[in-house]
């Protein structure tokens, strides 16, 4: 894998889907909130509970928004990182997908950064996921986390695969039906 130390400048800001479809991918900002809430929305139950490891259908609009919100609080640099990739442009681009990374509460410079990756149902299959994960790697790096810990419910054969074809070193420990896997990051 040929991870540019100096992203995003380097790397394209762009990527072409399996379907042909040209996304946007850059660095997540605050500003972003609505657009993830929106996102979520559009997610199937599974997908969300993939993502947030529980059930939030009988969640209200304000817990949404508000959870949203503090998603996207992120500086990329420290306690939290995070990629989005857009469909459209402008005022009618819409989050297709998000991976993010984010370090203990209150714990800045821990050497460990959870991650979490999720993709809108219609754009699964179509190389985003993994297009997002390398990124992730090269967020990891800016922010100089060392291990990445990704949790999983155990049967969540495909993210599990996605996460192992990074071709990062990894251990992996199943307990109570979730898989967590750790994964050195490259320096």
């Amino acid at each position: 894998m040929n991870l540019s130390l100096r992203w995003p400048r380097r790397m394209s800001r762009t990527f072409t889907a399996r379907n042909g479809e040209v996304l946007t991918l850059r660095l997540m900002k605050p500003s972003d909130a609505p657009l993830l809430e929106k996102m979520f929305y559009q997610l199937s139950p599974e997908s969300r509970w993939r993502r947030f490891h529980m059930i939030t259908d009988h969640l209200p609009p304000q817990e949404i928004s508000r959870r949203a919100r503090e998603l996207a609080a992120v500086d990329n640099r420290t306690a939290a990182g995070a990629v989005i990739a857009l469909a459209g442009t402008g005022e009618s681009a819409e989050v297709v997908g998000v991976v993010r990374l984010a370090r203990p509460l209150g714990q800045p410079d821990a050497p460990e950064a959870e991650a979490a990756i999720v993709v809108r149902d219609d754009y699964q299959g179509q190389g985003v996921g993994a297009e997002l994960l390398r990124r992730m790697v090269l967020l990891a790096r800016r922010m100089q986390v060392k291990k990445i810990l990704a949790v999983f419910q155990s049967d969540n054969d495909t993210a599990i695969r996605l996460f192992r074809r990074l071709g990062l070193p990894y251990k992996m420990n199943v307990t109570h039906g979730a898989s967590k896997m750790y994964l050195d990051a490259p320096e």
